[in-house]
C-alpha cells in the first residue's frame, strides 16, 4: 500500500472529507445568518452560491462564496423570502379553513384538492427561486416567473429535488440537532440537478453568477 497516496490531499477520501467538512461549516453559516428570520432568504441564496459551485467542483472558499451570495442578493432575496413566506402561510391557512366552509362535502373536498394543487406548485416553484438568484442575475419578477417555468417544465427534476429534501427532513426529524447540516447536504445533492436545468437556460436567462 502506498502510504504517500493515503495522505495525498488529492486522494478521493480526503477530497470527500473536505467537502463534508465544508458542508458542515456551510450549514452553520446558514443558521447564523438566518437567525433574524427576515434574512433567511439571503442566507439560503448564499448557501446555494456555494453548493451550486461545489457540485461543479468550482467551490473555492466557503466563507467568501457564501458571503458573496448573501451580500449581492440580500435585497432581492429578502423581498422574495417575505413574499413567499406570506403566500405560503396564506395558502396553508386557506386549506385549513376549508373544513369550516358551509358547503356540502364534495365542494369542500374540491376546494381542498385545488388548494393542495396550488400548494404543490408553490413548493416546486420555491425550490428554484433562491438557487436561481445565486446562479443568474435576474429581476425579482423574472426570478419568480422563470422559477415557475423551470419547475413546471422540468417536473421530474422538481419532484426529485422535493423528494431529496423530504428524505433529509425525515433524517432531521430523528437527528434534529444537526438540521442545518442536513439542509446543506440536501442542497448539495439538489444542486447537481439544478445545475443541469440552469445550464440549459444560460444563454436565454442571463449571466451566470
Amino acid at each position: 500500500m502506498n502510504v504517500n497516496g493515503i495522505f495525498n490531499p488529492e486522494n478521493r477520501f480526503w477530497s470527500f472529507v473536505e467537502k463534508l467538512a465544508n458542508l458542515f461549516l456551510l450549514g452553520f453559516l446558514w443558521l447564523v445568518f438566518s437567525l433574524p428570520l427576515v434574512t433567511a432568504g439571503a442566507a439560503v441564496t448564499g448557501l446555494f452560491q456555494y453548493t451550486l459551485k461545489l457540485s461543479r467542483n468550482e467551490e473555492g472558499y466557503v466563507w467568501q462564496t457564501f458571503w458573496k451570495g448573501f451580500k449581492e442578493n440580500f435585497l432581492q432575496a429578502t423581498i422574495l423570502w417575505v413574499g413567499m413566506a406570506a403566500l405560503g402561510i396564506f395558502l396553508v391557512f386557506d386549506l385549513y379553513c376549508c373544513q369550516f366552509l358551509p358547503f356540502p362535502s364534495p365542494v369542500k373536498w374540491t376546494a381542498r384538492a385545488l388548494l393542495a394543487s396550488l400548494i404543490l406548485v408553490y413548493l416546486l416553484t420555491s425550490l428554484y427561486v433562491f438557487p436561481l438568484l445565486a446562479f443568474f442575475r435576474v429581476s425579482l419578477k423574472n426570478a419568480v416567473v422563470h422559477s415557475f417555468i423551470m419547475a413546471m417544465g422540468n417536473l421530474y427534476v422538481s419532484v426529485t429535488i422535493l423528494v431529496i429534501y423530504g428524505i433529509f427532513a425525515a433524517i432531521a426529524y430523528f437527528l434534529p440537532g444537526l438540521f442545518m447540516v442536513w439542509l446543506a447536504l440536501a442542497s448539495y445533492f439538489s444542486s447537481h440537478f439544478l445545475n443541469g436545468v440552469f445550464r440549459r437556460y444560460v444563454k436565454e436567462e442571463g449571466e451566470e453568477g
